[in-house]
């Protein structure tokens, strides 16, 4: 198989490469122009397409002879859309692809997020069956769930032949840029937190992701979604294990969500003063709330899809980190 890949350079995008290769699949990737070889392909034999998902002529020239596409292309990002970016991107962006596949006759497996999904009521299960959040008031879960409605659109009256994956938060190796939640693993290393917020989240590792990806090009039912999450950890226990694999103090103070609104202000200010970019904001305090309990069942029924557990993400993250050069003392990522 021929695999194309938009954001094969990404988080989840150069495990999703490297899966594929590992199964013998030849791989194109997409990646934005003038950048060169991401640092996270270099050294895999993988055919480099450079542009963007917004451009035609670029979408077409990965799709020229392919087999199957791969669509992870995506800004992620906890900041407000002022510029209208994240909208292009994670729906226009998905437009363009979703267009070109449904006129191809290709089989797209689109990489949407569990955000994107309604998460209320939090005390029932999170399932494949909840509504798209439609209103949320993070752009980029909107976007996504933007994206994942044209697909569904697509897919009913376009013959559109897509699979929709939805990642849950991802941890484990290679995580070259790194992501935000791998710079939140670096400062809680460096005991740069002194003290953290009550989040709730699940922690799925990312090469598993990738295999849900994988097997969803040939297992996934047409017009289905599939949540590819992991275990729902909240901060103590997180931290915990974050602290047992790395061998440094975790900070002992956690603060109820509602500290963070109202310590919002302060935050953005200090950022501003220093220059940095803020430890948090409305963004990050928004997906700080998630269900208890995340259902995977469908994909394990249906996929074979099988998480490891959260600490042996941790353990292997820990390495690469050490091998990336970042434990060092005073380094930043």
């Amino acid at each position: 198989m021929l695999a194309a890949v938009t954001g094969g350079g990404g988080r989840l995008g150069c495990a999703l490469v490297r899966a594929l290769l590992a199964d013998g699949h030849q791989v194109r990737v997409l990646e934005p122009p003038g950048r060169g070889t991401p640092r996270s392909l270099q050294g895999l034999d993988v055919d480099m397409v450079h542009g963007s998902v917004l451009s035609a002529e670029s979408v077409a020239a990965l799709l020229d002879g392919v087999d199957c596409v791969f669509h992870l292309a995506a800004k992620v990002s906890i900041e407000p859309d002022r510029d209208g970016s994240t909208q292009q991107v994670n729906v226009e962006g998905t437009r363009r692809v979703a267009e070109a596949c449904a006129a191809r006759g290709l089989r797209m497996v689109h990489c949407s997020s569990h955000s994107a999904l309604e998460h209320r009521p939090l005390a029932l299960p999170l399932d494949e069956t909840r509504p798209l959040n439609m209103k949320g008031r993070s752009d980029y879960s909107r976007t996504k769930a933007e994206a994942e409605l044209l697909v569904a659109t697509l897919v009913r009256e376009k013959g559109l032949d897509a699979v929709v994956c939805m990642p849950g938060n991802m941890i484990g190796p290679e995580d070259y840029e790194p992501s935000i939640f791998g710079r939140a693993l670096l400062d809680l290393y460096h005991r740069r937190i002194p003290v953290m917020m009550e989040v709730v989240s699940d922690y799925v590792d990312a090469r598993d992701v990738a295999a849900g990806f994988v097997a969803a090009a040939t297992r996934g039912r047409r017009g289905e979604r599939y949540l590819l999450t992991g275990e729902v950890l909240d901060m103590r226990r997180f931290m915990a294990i974050w602290e047992e694999v790395c061998g440094v103090a975790m900070p002992r103070t956690v603060l109820p969500l509602w500290v963070g609104w109202a310590s919002l202000p302060l935050a953005l200010a200090a950022a501003r003063l220093s220059g940095q970019p803020p430890k948090f904001n409305a963004g990050v305090l928004r997906q700080a709330v998630l269900n208890r309990v995340v259902l995977n069942d469908k994909a394990r029924r249906e996929l074979g899809f099988n998480p490891r557990p959260p600490r042996e993400s941790l353990v292997d993250a820990l390495a690469f980190l050490r091998q990336e050069g970042w434990l060092e003392a005073g380094r930043a990522a």
